[in-house]
């Protein structure tokens, strides 16, 4: 039988609306790399992609990770827009360890082509109303904030949940979100659930000082009688307490002939929050049941760029964490009081349009507590120096893809065999250093 499609064409059209016809967005981000330790043996890396990399992340990833988000705009008329989006992860093993190396590997199993880790980051719609505000949600990175060349987010409040955002304060925008963090307790039949209560108000234009970013995190446990009663003797187990997440994020821009782009973020976080006053990534995510907390921390980063030739990545942070007394059982996250601080500084020389030569100096050190096995150390520190030559297209700090070829050293207490959290390589004992060379690639799109 002969079919007359027109007539079913006009009726999906009509029911559509408007639809946009534009390609599907397509972007992500990879890294990926092989490196030798000079001694022989595995090759450690201080830092991963959960803790960040707190004497810089050149020459210090042992791990490959790629993303891959697509997004489509679905309706578009009369000013109100509807769209969708995804992005899909796959990461190795997270750890210290180098253990890639097969050109299979997959997830799941057992062997050496297992282990991998795959998961949807993002799957989440968005309304663009005729307003100038948007509704949207879903799962996704919401509204990150990161130093690169450490891979740390000092902000990152992301996961499942909904909100508003983009709504014009006359001096910047307000944003508002609510967001659902769980994490096992001290029963597994019982999950400690904690929302929090995100407000942001964004954009505000300071003048010449720059422009400032203001935002309030409040963490709200929710937790029944029964887990309390189940608990009872172990607080920590499904500890309710609430607590909040401040951050005053300043940007500015400034010079002529040396153009420098900067952030000076000041937060203050208490209870499962007090984590920011310790080098701690992802703040605004997680929330510890630690209780009696508070943490501070102050960073300074950005870029400089001298002339077409010269530029500098810097990063200089401290923070400071108190724990009350309650925190007496090694049960507890932190039970520590003290301060640690990190300088992180990335000059480079552009020879060409395409070839670059990087230097990453980075030095960390934390005030000496109980918590530190050997006694023989002070202050635990850490430092790396790598060198790499890389390969881009174009002049700019943040050109991509990278193409390098580094060698690297890193050394310090903080490496060391018989420290609390050390170098734990059974091929070389009680070494407090590493000497490595090594290749990677580094792309966003």
């Amino acid at each position: 039988m002969k079919i007359n499609w027109l007539p079913l064409a006009a009726a999906v059209a009509f029911a559509a609306g408007s639809v946009s016809a534009s390609a599907v967005d397509f972007n992500g981000y990879f890294r990926a790399g092989a490196q030798v330790n000079a001694d022989r043996g595995e090759v450690y890396c201080l830092g991963t992609g959960a803790d960040g990399h707190k004497v810089g992340r050149l020459g210090d990833e042992c791990d490959t990770y790629g993303e891959i988000a697509l997004g489509q705009n679905v309706y578009d008329k009369a000013g109100s827009k509807f769209s969708i989006h995804t992005l899909l992860a796959y990461g190795t093993t997270e750890g210290n360890r180098d253990l890639q190396g097969n050109s299979w590997q997959g997830v799941g199993g057992d062997g050496p082509w297992a282990g991998q880790r795959i998961s949807f980051r993002e799957v989440y719609a968005k309304y663009d109303t005729d307003g100038g505000y948007s509704i949207w949600s879903g799962k996704r990175f919401y509204r990150r904030k990161d130093i690169h060349i450490m891979d740390f987010y000092y902000l990152n409040n992301s996961g499942y949940g909904a909100g508003i955002e983009g709504i014009n304060a006359g001096n910047g925008n307000l944003n508002f979100a609510v967001i659902k963090w769980a994490n096992d307790g001290a029963s597994a039949d019982y999950n400690r659930n904690v929302y929090k209560l995100d407000a942001r108000w964004d954009g505000i234009n300071l003048g010449s000082v720059g422009a400032l970013d203001a935002s309030v995190i409040y963490a709200i446990p929710v937790i029944s009688k029964q887990q309390r009663d189940v608990n009872e003797g172990d607080s920590r187990g499904n500890q309710g307490n609430s607590g909040a997440l401040i951050t005053l994020d300043l940007g500015s821009n400034f010079g002529s002939d040396i153009i420098v782009n900067n952030h000076a973020v000041a937060q203050w976080g208490s209870n499962g929050f007090a984590y920011v006053g310790a080098y701690k990534n992802h703040a605004g995510d997680n929330y510890t049941p630690d209780v009696d907390a508070n943490g501070v921390r102050l960073i300074d980063w950005g870029t400089l760029d001298w002339g077409s030739n010269f530029d500098l990545g810097y990063s200089f942070l401290w923070a400071h964490l108190h724990s009350g007394n309650k925190h007496t059982g090694a049960t507890w996250t932190y039970t520590r009081s003290g301060w640690e601080y990190s300088i992180v500084l990335r000059p480079e020389y552009k020879w060409t349009e395409y070839t670059r030569t990087t230097l990453e100096l980075g030095y960390s050190e934390m005030k000496k507590t109980g918590w530190v096995v050997d006694e023989k150390y002070g202050n635990p520190d850490v430092y790396k120096v790598t060198l790499a030559q890389q390969f881009t297209p174009g002049k700019g700090f943040w050109s991509r893809p990278a193409i390098r070829f580094y060698a690297s050293y890193i050394g310090g207490d903080q490496f060391a065999d018989s420290w609390a959290v050390g170098y734990k390589n059974k091929n070389h004992g009680n070494h407090g250093y590493q000497f490595t060379f090594g290749t990677q690639v580094e792309a966003w799109w």
